[in-house]
């Protein structure tokens, strides 16, 4: 069972991750804590697990608040993204079988009913859960234990990218247009639609600068 400093870092850490609180914006302990129903102490402790990993820093003036990514740091994130995206293909190609196809198809579907219900924290989930998927496809323990270190950084970019206005659909659009590609086994076309599909995501994070940088 998790301890309630656990507890506090796991939701404090998806209302950042899926911009419930916003790049730039105070952590206030005391109504974090009236909102969990908990002390003050495993709050601060989550909060400072967090500044461990740098999704939050302390303001001089302000207190804690959640940090805003330098252009370098956006950058090398995507770019990074690229590298090990682009490495997993021939190993999901590998890995393939029809039932990931259909959990592929699975979380398409769930993702488009989410997107008319408007339900941006699902939206955000299941995107996320279309590329663990692929990344789990690769059956290689070393590729997932490098990248589970960097999955909720992507998700933070995601869930900024997605969104600025038509990111949400764009996306959706393009994990279609990728599945497609993985189904017909066409490594040069999922190449090149999976270095559109992050130049997109860059482009689309990068136009919602006035709450990230």
């Amino acid at each position: 069972m998790d301890t309630l400093r656990q507890q506090a870092y796991r939701i404090i850490k998806d209302k950042i991750v899926y911009l419930q609180i916003k790049p730039g914006e105070r952590l206030f302990e005391a109504d974090l804590a009236k909102e969990l129903s908990m002390g003050r102490t495993p709050v601060r402790e989550a909060i400072l697990m967090l500044e461990n990993e740098k999704l939050v820093v302390c303001n001089d003036k302000l207190g804690y608040i959640v940090r805003k990514l330098s252009r370098e740091e956006a950058h090398d994130y995507f770019a990074i993204r690229q590298v090990f995206e682009d490495f997993a293909i021939p190993l999901i190609i590998e890995g393939l079988t029809d039932n990931i196809i259909a959990e592929l198809e699975q979380n398409i579907e769930k993702v488009k009913g989410y997107v008319e219900k408007n339900d941006f924290y699902n939206i955000i989930r299941y995107e996320t859960e279309f590329h663990e998927i692929l990344y789990r496809t690769t059956n290689s323990k070393v590729f997932v234990e490098f990248i589970s270190g960097l999955v909720d950084k992507f998700q933070w970019l995601r869930a900024i990218g997605l969104s600025a206005p038509g990111g949400v659909q764009q996306s959706l659009d393009e994990h279609i247009k990728i599945l497609a590609a993985y189904k017909a086994r066409n490594i040069p076309e999922i190449r090149k639609l999976t270095e559109v599909h992050i130049r997109d995501a860059r482009e689309k994070f990068a136009s919602m600068e006035h709450i990230i940088f």
